[in-house]
């Protein structure tokens, strides 16, 4: 859920560029802003070297970044922010936010609600890297993207991820994704036209 640009400005929020590859945030910096995306893409991973790069999502035009981390006072960041592309970003300083928050209980409640719908998919998502199926593992992130496009029908949704990233998303080996979506084609499950994954 968004909040409305225009109110964000009017508590003060500032708009911030960032280049494609530059940080929003990194690792144990202390949370102190909102941020609202109003152009491009950004993701939230670790990397460490030698292990590659696990991302944990991806959020995009419209969509918080990391709002959740303000509330834990005492707490640094436990990921990355990275810009995917060239990026536009409303930020607004913490304690403005809680006055935001404090001013319209409906839009406390969307907050809330929207806090509360990532923890559910990151449950859902983790309690999946628990299963040795790493089919079921891809599946769970492309159900994940496609209810946040609003899809149904089958093949409506165009991935908008490389297999590289499919792979980061799943902490799968980029192989193992290729395999996979192949075996998926085969069984009708995924299209796969022009290199582009439909599901």
């Amino acid at each position: 859920m968004a909040i409305k640009e225009d109110l964000l400005i009017d508590f003060g929020a500032e708009s911030i560029l960032l280049s494609e590859s530059e940080f929003l945030f990194q690792e144990d910096i202390p949370p102190i802003y909102y941020y609202q995306i109003t152009k491009g893409k950004i993701k939230l991973s670790n990397h460490k070297p030698g292990d590659g790069e696990f991302i944990h999502s991806i959020h995009e035009e419209g969509e918080s970044v990391g709002e959740v981390f303000l509330f834990c006072k005492h707490h640094r960041y436990p990921v990355n922010a990275l810009a995917m592309e060239d990026c536009t970003v409303l930020r607004l300083e913490r304690p403005r936010l809680l006055q935001l928050l404090e001013s319209d209980f409906s839009i406390q409640m969307k907050f809330l609600k929207n806090c509360a719908e990532h923890a559910y998919y990151n449950y859902v998502f983790l309690n999946s890297l628990t299963l040795q199926d790493a089919t079921h593992q891809l599946l769970t992130v492309l159900d994940r993207l496609k209810e946040t496009e609003d899809g149904e029908d089958q093949y409506s949704y165009k991935v908008p991820f490389t297999r590289k990233e499919l792979s980061s998303l799943t902490g799968l080996r980029i192989e193992t994704v290729i395999r996979i979506l192949k075996k998926l084609q085969t069984e009708k499950v995924v299209k796969i036209i022009k290199g582009r994954v439909y599901y």
